[in-house]
Protein backbone atom coordinates (compact mmCIF):
# COMPACT_ATOMS: atom_id res chain seq x y z
CA UNK A 1 0.00 0.00 0.00
CA UNK A 2 1.45 3.35 -1.04
CA UNK A 3 1.85 6.23 1.39
CA UNK A 4 -0.42 8.51 -0.63
CA UNK A 5 -3.15 5.87 -0.61
CA UNK A 6 -2.72 5.39 3.14
CA UNK A 7 -2.88 9.14 3.69
CA UNK A 8 -6.22 9.37 1.90
CA UNK A 9 -7.61 6.31 3.68
CA UNK A 10 -6.58 7.38 7.16
CA UNK A 11 -8.03 10.85 6.63
CA UNK A 12 -11.56 9.50 7.22
CA UNK A 13 -12.92 7.64 10.22
CA UNK A 14 -14.60 4.96 8.07
CA UNK A 15 -11.27 4.25 6.36
CA UNK A 16 -9.46 4.01 9.68
CA UNK A 17 -12.07 1.54 10.94
CA UNK A 18 -11.44 -0.63 7.85
CA UNK A 19 -7.70 -0.71 8.53
CA UNK A 20 -8.08 -1.38 12.28
CA UNK A 21 -10.78 -4.03 11.78
CA UNK A 22 -8.65 -5.75 9.14
CA UNK A 23 -5.72 -5.87 11.56
CA UNK A 24 -7.85 -7.47 14.29
CA UNK A 25 -9.40 -9.88 11.79
CA UNK A 26 -5.92 -10.92 10.62
CA UNK A 27 -4.98 -12.07 14.14
CA UNK A 28 -8.25 -13.99 14.49
CA UNK A 29 -7.80 -15.61 11.07
CA UNK A 30 -4.22 -16.62 11.87
CA UNK A 31 -5.44 -18.20 15.12
CA UNK A 32 -8.06 -20.21 13.24
CA UNK A 33 -5.49 -21.38 10.65
CA UNK A 34 -3.08 -22.52 13.35
CA UNK A 35 -5.87 -24.23 15.32
CA UNK A 36 -7.03 -26.02 12.17
CA UNK A 37 -3.53 -27.34 11.38
CA UNK A 38 -2.87 -28.56 14.92
CA UNK A 39 -6.28 -30.21 15.22
CA UNK A 40 -6.03 -31.98 11.84
CA UNK A 41 -2.55 -33.30 12.68
CA UNK A 42 -3.72 -34.43 16.11
CA UNK A 43 -6.82 -36.10 14.66
CA UNK A 44 -4.82 -38.09 12.09
CA UNK A 45 -2.35 -39.28 14.75
CA UNK A 46 -5.25 -40.18 17.08
CA UNK A 47 -6.99 -42.24 14.38
CA UNK A 48 -3.73 -44.08 13.62
CA UNK A 49 -3.24 -44.78 17.33
CA UNK A 50 -6.72 -46.19 17.80
CA UNK A 51 -9.04 -43.19 17.68
CA UNK A 52 -10.26 -43.04 21.28
CA UNK A 53 -10.54 -39.25 21.28
CA UNK A 54 -11.37 -38.96 17.58
CA UNK A 55 -15.09 -38.00 18.01
CA UNK A 56 -14.19 -35.16 20.39
CA UNK A 57 -11.47 -33.86 18.05
CA UNK A 58 -13.82 -34.12 15.06
CA UNK A 59 -16.41 -32.04 16.91
CA UNK A 60 -13.84 -29.38 17.82
CA UNK A 61 -12.44 -29.38 14.28
CA UNK A 62 -15.95 -29.04 12.81
CA UNK A 63 -16.55 -26.07 15.11
CA UNK A 64 -13.32 -24.44 13.91
CA UNK A 65 -14.35 -24.98 10.28
CA UNK A 66 -17.79 -23.53 10.96
CA UNK A 67 -16.25 -20.48 12.62
CA UNK A 68 -13.82 -20.04 9.70
CA UNK A 69 -16.63 -20.19 7.13
CA UNK A 70 -18.85 -17.83 9.10
CA UNK A 71 -16.01 -15.41 9.86
CA UNK A 72 -14.75 -15.39 6.26
CA UNK A 73 -18.15 -14.72 4.70
CA UNK A 74 -19.20 -12.09 7.26
CA UNK A 75 -15.88 -10.26 7.10
CA UNK A 76 -15.89 -10.17 3.30
CA UNK A 77 -19.45 -8.84 3.37
CA UNK A 78 -18.51 -6.19 5.95
CA UNK A 79 -15.46 -5.14 3.91
CA UNK A 80 -17.55 -4.78 0.75
CA UNK A 81 -20.10 -2.70 2.63
CA UNK A 82 -17.37 -0.55 4.16
CA UNK A 83 -15.78 -0.07 0.72
CA UNK A 84 -19.07 1.28 -0.61
CA UNK A 85 -19.29 3.63 2.36
CA UNK A 86 -15.75 4.95 1.86
CA UNK A 87 -16.31 5.31 -1.86
CA UNK A 88 -19.49 7.31 -1.26
CA UNK A 89 -17.68 9.56 1.22
CA UNK A 90 -14.81 10.20 -1.20
CA UNK A 91 -17.24 10.98 -4.01
CA UNK A 92 -19.20 13.26 -1.69
CA UNK A 93 -15.97 14.97 -0.67
CA UNK A 94 -15.19 15.83 -4.29
CA UNK A 95 -18.72 16.97 -5.18
CA UNK A 96 -19.17 18.90 -1.92
CA UNK A 97 -15.92 20.86 -2.38
CA UNK A 98 -16.07 21.05 -6.15
CA UNK A 99 -14.85 24.67 -6.04
CA UNK A 100 -11.47 23.43 -4.85
CA UNK A 101 -11.03 21.62 -8.16
CA UNK A 102 -11.51 24.78 -10.20
CA UNK A 103 -8.10 24.38 -11.81
CA UNK A 104 -8.67 20.79 -12.88
CA UNK A 105 -10.17 19.60 -16.13
CA UNK A 106 -13.89 18.93 -15.75
CA UNK A 107 -13.44 15.81 -17.90
CA UNK A 108 -10.75 14.44 -15.57
CA UNK A 109 -12.92 15.06 -12.50
CA UNK A 110 -15.97 13.48 -14.17
CA UNK A 111 -14.00 10.41 -15.28
CA UNK A 112 -12.63 10.02 -11.76
CA UNK A 113 -16.07 10.32 -10.15
CA UNK A 114 -17.75 7.83 -12.45
CA UNK A 115 -15.30 5.30 -13.87
CA UNK A 116 -12.39 5.76 -11.49
CA UNK A 117 -14.37 5.39 -8.28
CA UNK A 118 -16.01 2.20 -9.57
CA UNK A 119 -12.58 0.54 -9.42
CA UNK A 120 -12.31 1.24 -5.69
CA UNK A 121 -14.55 -1.71 -4.73
CA UNK A 122 -11.85 -4.35 -5.19
CA UNK A 123 -9.10 -2.06 -3.90
CA UNK A 124 -10.87 -1.08 -0.68
CA UNK A 125 -12.99 -4.17 -0.11
CA UNK A 126 -10.40 -6.84 -0.88
CA UNK A 127 -6.86 -5.57 -1.51
CA UNK A 128 -6.52 -3.40 1.60
CA UNK A 129 -7.72 -6.14 4.02
CA UNK A 130 -5.64 -8.78 2.22
CA UNK A 131 -2.53 -6.58 2.40
CA UNK A 132 -2.96 -6.37 6.16
CA UNK A 133 -3.55 -10.14 6.35
CA UNK A 134 -0.33 -10.62 4.38
CA UNK A 135 1.53 -8.60 6.99
CA UNK A 136 0.17 -10.48 10.02
CA UNK A 137 -0.75 -14.08 9.14
CA UNK A 138 2.65 -15.27 7.73
CA UNK A 139 4.47 -13.95 10.80
CA UNK A 140 2.23 -15.79 13.26
CA UNK A 141 2.27 -18.99 11.18
CA UNK A 142 6.08 -18.94 10.91
CA UNK A 143 6.35 -18.46 14.68
CA UNK A 144 4.16 -21.55 15.16
CA UNK A 145 6.25 -23.49 12.65
CA UNK A 146 9.38 -22.39 14.49
CA UNK A 147 8.02 -23.95 17.69
CA UNK A 148 7.18 -27.22 15.89
CA UNK A 149 10.18 -27.39 13.54
CA UNK A 150 12.79 -24.59 13.48
CA UNK A 151 14.36 -25.75 10.19
CA UNK A 152 11.05 -25.46 8.32
CA UNK A 153 10.56 -21.98 9.76
CA UNK A 154 14.03 -20.99 8.52
CA UNK A 155 13.22 -22.28 5.02
CA UNK A 156 9.97 -20.29 5.07
CA UNK A 157 11.79 -17.13 6.19
CA UNK A 158 14.38 -17.50 3.41
CA UNK A 159 11.89 -18.26 0.61
CA UNK A 160 9.06 -15.93 1.67
CA UNK A 161 10.70 -12.68 0.42
CA UNK A 162 10.80 -14.04 -3.12
CA UNK A 163 7.03 -13.59 -3.48
CA UNK A 164 6.94 -9.84 -2.68
CA UNK A 165 10.18 -9.43 -4.68
CA UNK A 166 8.73 -10.94 -7.83
CA UNK A 167 5.40 -9.29 -7.05
CA UNK A 168 7.06 -5.86 -6.90
CA UNK A 169 9.09 -6.60 -10.03
CA UNK A 170 6.01 -7.56 -12.02
CA UNK A 171 3.99 -4.86 -10.27
CA UNK A 172 6.28 -2.22 -11.74
CA UNK A 173 5.32 -3.28 -15.23
CA UNK A 174 1.68 -3.43 -14.15
CA UNK A 175 1.86 0.11 -12.75
CA UNK A 176 3.39 1.36 -16.00
CA UNK A 177 0.68 -0.38 -18.02
CA UNK A 178 -2.10 0.98 -15.80
CA UNK A 179 -0.65 4.50 -15.95
CA UNK A 180 -0.55 4.24 -19.73
CA UNK A 181 -4.12 2.94 -19.72
CA UNK A 182 -5.33 5.87 -17.57
CA UNK A 183 -3.51 8.37 -19.77
CA UNK A 184 -5.20 6.81 -22.76
CA UNK A 185 -8.59 7.06 -21.02
CA UNK A 186 -7.94 10.69 -20.06
CA UNK A 187 -6.93 11.56 -23.62
CA UNK A 188 -10.01 9.82 -24.98
CA UNK A 189 -12.30 11.63 -22.49
CA UNK A 190 -10.85 15.07 -23.24
CA UNK A 191 -10.89 14.45 -26.98
CA UNK A 192 -14.51 13.30 -26.82
CA UNK A 193 -15.48 16.39 -24.80
CA UNK A 194 -13.73 18.70 -27.27
CA UNK A 195 -15.49 16.94 -30.14
CA UNK A 196 -18.88 17.46 -28.49
CA UNK A 197 -18.14 21.15 -27.93
CA UNK A 198 -17.15 21.64 -31.58
CA UNK A 199 -19.60 19.21 -33.16
CA UNK A 200 -21.65 21.89 -34.89
CA UNK A 201 -18.51 23.38 -36.45
CA UNK A 202 -17.30 19.93 -37.51
CA UNK A 203 -20.70 19.21 -39.06
CA UNK A 204 -20.71 22.50 -40.98
CA UNK A 205 -17.28 21.76 -42.51
CA UNK A 206 -18.07 18.09 -43.11
CA UNK A 207 -15.43 16.81 -40.69
CA UNK A 208 -17.79 14.95 -38.34
CA UNK A 209 -17.17 11.49 -39.87
CA UNK A 210 -13.41 11.97 -39.75
CA UNK A 211 -13.67 12.97 -36.12
CA UNK A 212 -15.79 9.89 -35.38
CA UNK A 213 -13.11 7.67 -36.90
CA UNK A 214 -10.45 9.33 -34.75
CA UNK A 215 -12.52 8.75 -31.60
CA UNK A 216 -13.00 5.13 -32.66
CA UNK A 217 -9.25 4.72 -33.15
CA UNK A 218 -8.57 6.19 -29.71
CA UNK A 219 -11.17 3.81 -28.23
CA UNK A 220 -9.39 0.87 -29.86
CA UNK A 221 -6.11 2.10 -28.37
CA UNK A 222 -7.70 2.16 -24.91
CA UNK A 223 -8.96 -1.41 -25.43
CA UNK A 224 -5.42 -2.55 -26.32
CA UNK A 225 -4.02 -0.90 -23.18
CA UNK A 226 -6.66 -2.70 -21.08
CA UNK A 227 -5.82 -6.08 -22.63
CA UNK A 228 -2.12 -5.44 -21.96
CA UNK A 229 -2.89 -4.98 -18.25
CA UNK A 230 -4.89 -8.25 -18.21
CA UNK A 231 -2.03 -10.06 -19.97
CA UNK A 232 0.49 -8.94 -17.36
CA UNK A 233 -1.91 -9.91 -14.56
CA UNK A 234 -2.24 -13.44 -15.95
CA UNK A 235 1.52 -13.91 -16.30
CA UNK A 236 2.18 -12.54 -12.82
CA UNK A 237 -0.35 -14.95 -11.28
CA UNK A 238 1.47 -17.85 -12.97
CA UNK A 239 4.87 -16.65 -11.72
CA UNK A 240 3.66 -16.20 -8.12
CA UNK A 241 1.96 -19.61 -8.09
CA UNK A 242 5.17 -21.23 -9.31
CA UNK A 243 7.25 -19.43 -6.67
CA UNK A 244 4.87 -20.43 -3.84
CA UNK A 245 4.68 -24.04 -5.05
CA UNK A 246 8.47 -24.41 -5.15
CA UNK A 247 8.78 -22.89 -1.66
CA UNK A 248 6.21 -25.29 -0.19
CA UNK A 249 7.93 -28.18 -1.98
CA UNK A 250 11.26 -27.31 -0.33
CA UNK A 251 9.64 -27.46 3.11
CA UNK A 252 7.87 -30.71 2.24
CA UNK A 253 11.08 -32.38 1.01
CA UNK A 254 12.97 -31.27 4.13
CA UNK A 255 10.23 -32.55 6.44
CA UNK A 256 9.93 -35.84 4.53
CA UNK A 257 13.66 -36.58 4.66
CA UNK A 258 13.89 -35.88 8.37
CA UNK A 259 10.72 -37.85 9.03
CA UNK A 260 12.35 -40.91 7.50
CA UNK A 261 15.36 -40.45 9.78
CA UNK A 262 13.10 -39.79 12.80
CA UNK A 263 14.43 -36.25 12.97
CA UNK A 264 10.91 -34.88 13.49
CA UNK A 265 7.76 -36.23 15.07
CA UNK A 266 4.90 -37.39 12.85
CA UNK A 267 2.33 -35.03 14.37
CA UNK A 268 4.66 -32.04 14.12
CA UNK A 269 5.49 -32.95 10.51
CA UNK A 270 1.80 -33.08 9.60
CA UNK A 271 1.13 -29.73 11.27
CA UNK A 272 4.09 -28.09 9.49
CA UNK A 273 2.99 -29.45 6.10
CA UNK A 274 -0.53 -28.10 6.65
CA UNK A 275 0.79 -24.73 7.78
CA UNK A 276 3.39 -24.32 5.02
CA UNK A 277 0.98 -23.18 2.25
CA UNK A 278 -0.64 -20.73 4.67
CA UNK A 279 2.68 -18.87 4.93
CA UNK A 280 2.65 -18.01 1.24
CA UNK A 281 -1.06 -17.84 0.49
CA UNK A 282 -1.79 -14.36 1.97
CA UNK A 283 1.14 -12.77 0.09
CA UNK A 284 0.31 -14.62 -3.09
CA UNK A 285 -3.33 -13.58 -2.82
CA UNK A 286 -2.40 -9.95 -2.08
CA UNK A 287 -0.06 -9.90 -5.09
CA UNK A 288 -2.81 -11.31 -7.31
CA UNK A 289 -5.31 -8.75 -6.00
CA UNK A 290 -2.79 -6.00 -6.61
CA UNK A 291 -3.29 -6.35 -10.34
CA UNK A 292 -7.07 -6.55 -10.00
CA UNK A 293 -7.03 -3.44 -7.79
CA UNK A 294 -4.45 -1.47 -9.79
CA UNK A 295 -7.16 0.72 -11.34
CA UNK A 296 -8.53 1.50 -7.88
CA UNK A 297 -5.07 2.47 -6.66
CA UNK A 298 -4.62 4.68 -9.72
CA UNK A 299 -8.00 6.32 -9.01
CA UNK A 300 -6.84 7.16 -5.48
CA UNK A 301 -3.60 8.47 -6.94
CA UNK A 302 -5.56 10.70 -9.33
CA UNK A 303 -7.69 11.97 -6.44
CA UNK A 304 -4.59 12.70 -4.38
CA UNK A 305 -3.01 14.47 -7.36
CA UNK A 306 -6.10 16.66 -7.79
CA UNK A 307 -6.10 17.54 -4.10
CA UNK A 308 -2.37 18.27 -4.23
CA UNK A 309 -2.38 20.45 -7.35
CA UNK A 310 -1.99 23.38 -4.99
CA UNK A 311 0.33 22.67 -2.08
CA UNK A 312 -1.64 23.96 0.91
CA UNK A 313 1.39 24.40 3.13
CA UNK A 314 3.25 26.27 0.40
CA UNK A 315 0.18 28.40 -0.29
CA UNK A 316 -0.12 29.22 3.41
CA UNK A 317 3.48 30.44 3.35
CA UNK A 318 2.80 32.63 0.29
CA UNK A 319 -0.70 33.93 1.01
CA UNK A 320 -1.93 35.46 4.26
CA UNK A 321 -5.62 36.12 4.93
CA UNK A 322 -5.69 36.68 8.68
CA UNK A 323 -4.60 40.26 9.22
CA UNK A 324 -7.43 42.79 9.81
CA UNK A 325 -9.36 41.72 6.70
CA UNK A 326 -6.28 42.35 4.59
CA UNK A 327 -4.79 40.00 2.05
CA UNK A 328 -1.06 39.75 1.46
CA UNK A 329 1.34 37.48 -0.35
CA UNK A 330 5.05 37.03 -0.60
CA UNK A 331 6.85 36.86 -3.93
CA UNK A 332 5.04 34.33 -6.13
CA UNK A 333 6.91 32.34 -8.77
CA UNK A 334 5.67 30.00 -11.48
CA UNK A 335 8.47 27.82 -12.78
CA UNK A 336 8.26 26.11 -16.16
CA UNK A 337 11.32 23.80 -16.32
CA UNK A 338 13.88 24.75 -18.99
CA UNK A 339 11.55 27.45 -20.36
CA UNK A 340 10.88 30.42 -18.10
CA UNK A 341 9.88 31.73 -14.68
CA UNK A 342 7.03 34.12 -13.97
CA UNK A 343 7.13 36.41 -10.93
CA UNK A 344 4.55 38.49 -9.07
CA UNK A 345 5.90 40.97 -6.55
CA UNK A 346 4.88 40.86 -2.84
CA UNK A 347 1.75 42.82 -2.08
CA UNK A 348 -0.74 43.70 0.69
CA UNK A 349 -4.34 44.53 -0.25
CA UNK A 350 -6.57 46.53 2.07
CA UNK A 351 -10.38 46.35 2.23
CA UNK A 352 -11.97 48.45 -0.51
CA UNK A 353 -8.95 48.24 -2.83
CA UNK A 354 -8.87 47.17 -6.46
CA UNK A 355 -5.86 45.52 -8.08
CA UNK A 356 -5.20 44.56 -11.70
CA UNK A 357 -2.76 41.72 -12.35
CA UNK A 358 -1.64 42.12 -15.95
CA UNK A 359 0.64 40.28 -18.31
CA UNK A 360 0.77 38.56 -21.67
CA UNK A 361 -1.27 35.46 -22.35
CA UNK A 362 0.16 32.21 -20.97
CA UNK A 363 2.41 33.90 -18.45
CA UNK A 364 0.65 32.41 -15.40
CA UNK A 365 -1.97 34.99 -14.36
CA UNK A 366 -4.80 32.45 -14.18
CA UNK A 367 -2.57 29.99 -12.33
CA UNK A 368 -1.92 32.65 -9.72
CA UNK A 369 -5.67 33.30 -9.40
CA UNK A 370 -6.42 29.59 -8.91
CA UNK A 371 -3.69 29.22 -6.27
CA UNK A 372 -5.04 32.30 -4.47
CA UNK A 373 -8.53 30.76 -4.45
CA UNK A 374 -7.21 27.44 -3.11
CA UNK A 375 -5.38 29.24 -0.32
CA UNK A 376 -8.47 31.31 0.49
CA UNK A 377 -10.59 28.16 0.75
CA UNK A 378 -8.17 26.82 3.36
CA UNK A 379 -8.47 30.01 5.43
CA UNK A 380 -11.20 31.83 7.34
CA UNK A 381 -12.18 33.53 4.06
CA UNK A 382 -13.93 30.41 2.83
CA UNK A 383 -17.49 31.39 1.94
CA UNK A 384 -16.47 35.04 1.44
CA UNK A 385 -15.10 34.61 -2.09
CA UNK A 386 -16.62 35.62 -5.42
CA UNK A 387 -14.89 33.80 -8.30
CA UNK A 388 -15.45 34.87 -11.91
CA UNK A 389 -13.55 32.49 -14.24
CA UNK A 390 -12.62 33.43 -17.78
CA UNK A 391 -14.82 30.69 -19.23
CA UNK A 392 -17.62 30.15 -16.66
CA UNK A 393 -19.32 26.76 -16.70
CA UNK A 394 -22.97 27.04 -15.66
CA UNK A 395 -25.15 24.13 -14.62
CA UNK A 396 -27.77 22.92 -17.07
CA UNK A 397 -31.07 24.49 -16.01
CA UNK A 398 -32.89 27.77 -15.77
CA UNK A 399 -31.40 31.14 -14.89
CA UNK A 400 -33.21 30.93 -11.55
CA UNK A 401 -31.60 27.54 -10.89
CA UNK A 402 -28.09 29.04 -11.21
CA UNK A 403 -28.74 31.20 -8.15
CA UNK A 404 -30.73 28.58 -6.24
CA UNK A 405 -27.62 26.43 -6.23
CA UNK A 406 -26.06 29.03 -3.90
CA UNK A 407 -29.24 29.95 -2.00
CA UNK A 408 -32.19 27.54 -2.41
CA UNK A 409 -34.59 30.01 -0.76
CA UNK A 410 -33.61 33.06 -2.82
CA UNK A 411 -36.50 35.16 -4.13
CA UNK A 412 -36.98 36.27 -7.72
CA UNK A 413 -36.65 39.88 -6.58
CA UNK A 414 -33.17 39.26 -5.20
CA UNK A 415 -32.14 37.53 -8.42
CA UNK A 416 -33.46 40.41 -10.51
CA UNK A 417 -31.64 42.91 -8.31
CA UNK A 418 -28.22 41.29 -8.75
CA UNK A 419 -28.84 40.77 -12.50
CA UNK A 420 -29.78 44.44 -12.90
CA UNK A 421 -26.47 45.28 -11.22
CA UNK A 422 -24.64 43.86 -14.26
CA UNK A 423 -27.19 45.35 -16.69
CA UNK A 424 -28.95 42.08 -17.46
CA UNK A 425 -32.69 42.68 -17.25
CA UNK A 426 -35.44 40.08 -17.13
CA UNK A 427 -36.99 41.37 -20.36
CA UNK A 428 -33.62 40.75 -22.08
CA UNK A 429 -34.05 37.01 -21.53
CA UNK A 430 -36.49 35.08 -23.79
CA UNK A 431 -38.32 33.44 -20.87
CA UNK A 432 -37.19 35.60 -17.99
CA UNK A 433 -35.80 33.65 -15.07
CA UNK A 434 -37.13 30.46 -16.68
CA UNK A 435 -34.77 30.87 -19.63
CA UNK A 436 -32.79 27.69 -20.17
CA UNK A 437 -29.03 27.86 -19.73
CA UNK A 438 -26.90 25.12 -21.28
CA UNK A 439 -24.39 23.29 -19.16
CA UNK A 440 -20.79 22.38 -20.03
CA UNK A 441 -20.66 20.94 -23.55
CA UNK A 442 -24.39 21.57 -24.09
CA UNK A 443 -25.18 23.49 -27.24
CA UNK A 444 -28.86 24.20 -26.56
CA UNK A 445 -29.04 27.48 -24.66
CA UNK A 446 -31.53 30.32 -24.99
CA UNK A 447 -29.02 32.83 -23.59
CA UNK A 448 -26.19 34.42 -25.56
CA UNK A 449 -22.51 34.19 -24.64
CA UNK A 450 -22.52 37.70 -23.18
CA UNK A 451 -25.64 36.96 -21.13
CA UNK A 452 -24.07 33.77 -19.78
CA UNK A 453 -21.03 35.79 -18.73
CA UNK A 454 -23.24 38.32 -16.95
CA UNK A 455 -25.14 35.54 -15.16
CA UNK A 456 -21.83 34.10 -13.91
CA UNK A 457 -20.71 37.54 -12.69
CA UNK A 458 -24.03 38.21 -10.98
CA UNK A 459 -23.89 34.82 -9.30
CA UNK A 460 -20.41 35.60 -7.98
CA UNK A 461 -21.71 38.84 -6.48
CA UNK A 462 -24.81 37.27 -4.96
CA UNK A 463 -23.50 36.66 -1.44
CA UNK A 464 -21.70 40.01 -1.11
CA UNK A 465 -18.20 38.50 -1.15
CA UNK A 466 -15.33 40.17 0.68
CA UNK A 467 -12.88 38.99 -1.98
CA UNK A 468 -13.72 39.16 -5.70
CA UNK A 469 -11.34 37.48 -8.15
CA UNK A 470 -12.18 38.08 -11.81
CA UNK A 471 -10.22 36.32 -14.55
CA UNK A 472 -10.56 38.29 -17.81
CA UNK A 473 -14.00 39.75 -16.93
CA UNK A 474 -14.30 41.49 -20.31
CA UNK A 475 -14.38 38.21 -22.28
CA UNK A 476 -17.58 37.81 -24.41
CA UNK A 477 -18.78 41.31 -23.46
CA UNK A 478 -19.17 44.40 -25.65
CA UNK A 479 -17.70 47.73 -24.60
CA UNK A 480 -20.91 49.01 -23.03
CA UNK A 481 -21.35 45.80 -21.00
CA UNK A 482 -17.72 45.86 -19.91
CA UNK A 483 -18.20 49.37 -18.55
CA UNK A 484 -21.32 48.35 -16.60
CA UNK A 485 -19.70 45.19 -15.20
CA UNK A 486 -16.53 46.96 -14.13
CA UNK A 487 -18.65 49.67 -12.50
CA UNK A 488 -20.53 46.97 -10.57
CA UNK A 489 -17.28 45.37 -9.44
CA UNK A 490 -15.82 48.73 -8.47
CA UNK A 491 -19.02 49.55 -6.57
CA UNK A 492 -18.45 46.49 -4.38
CA UNK A 493 -15.07 47.86 -3.31
CA UNK A 494 -16.82 50.95 -1.92
CA UNK A 495 -18.50 48.58 0.54
CA UNK A 496 -15.19 47.08 1.66
CA UNK A 497 -14.66 44.25 -0.82
CA UNK A 498 -11.21 43.52 -2.23
CA UNK A 499 -11.17 43.27 -6.04
CA UNK A 500 -8.44 41.38 -7.89
CA UNK A 501 -8.81 41.49 -11.65
CA UNK A 502 -6.62 39.25 -13.81
CA UNK A 503 -6.41 40.66 -17.32
CA UNK A 504 -4.20 41.51 -20.26
CA UNK A 505 -6.47 44.42 -21.25
CA UNK A 506 -5.30 47.68 -19.68
CA UNK A 507 -8.02 49.61 -21.50
CA UNK A 508 -10.71 48.51 -19.05
CA UNK A 509 -12.75 51.56 -18.03
CA UNK A 510 -12.30 51.35 -14.25
CA UNK A 511 -8.87 52.48 -13.10
CA UNK A 512 -7.53 50.23 -10.31
CA UNK A 513 -5.75 51.38 -7.19
CA UNK A 514 -2.77 49.27 -8.16
CA UNK A 515 -1.45 47.50 -11.23
CA UNK A 516 0.85 44.50 -10.74
CA UNK A 517 2.67 43.24 -13.79
CA UNK A 518 3.59 39.57 -14.11
CA UNK A 519 7.15 39.43 -15.33
CA UNK A 520 8.79 36.58 -17.21
CA UNK A 521 12.45 35.72 -16.67
CA UNK A 522 14.74 33.09 -18.13
CA UNK A 523 15.37 30.09 -15.80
Amino acid sequence: MKSNDLRLLLSRSSSRSLVIASGCAAFIWAGLIIANALLVARLIVTIIDGGAQAPKLIAILASVWAVRIFFHTRFEFWCSKKALEIKSELRHQVTQDIEEYAGASSTIVTTLLIKGFNFLDIYLGRFIPQSIFASVVPVLVIITMGILDPLSAIIAIVTLPFIPFFGALIGKYTADAVNKKWRSLGTLSNYFEDSLRGFVTLKIFGRDKTQSKRIGAMGDSYTKETMQVLKISFLSALALELCATISVALIAVSVGLRLVDSGIGFQSALAVLILAPEVYFPLRNAAALFHASADGSEALKELYALQSDVDTEEAERIFNFDYEDRISWNEWTLRIPHVSQSHIEPCTLAPGSSTFIVGESGIGKSTFAVELIHAAFESSWRGRIGWIPQDPQLASGTVRYQFQLLNPSISDEDIERVLNEVSLHIFDLPNGLDTHVGGAGEKVSAASGGQLKKIAIARALLRSPRLIIADEPSTDLDDASVEVVMDALRNRTTHGAILICVTHDLSLPELPDRVIKVERHSP
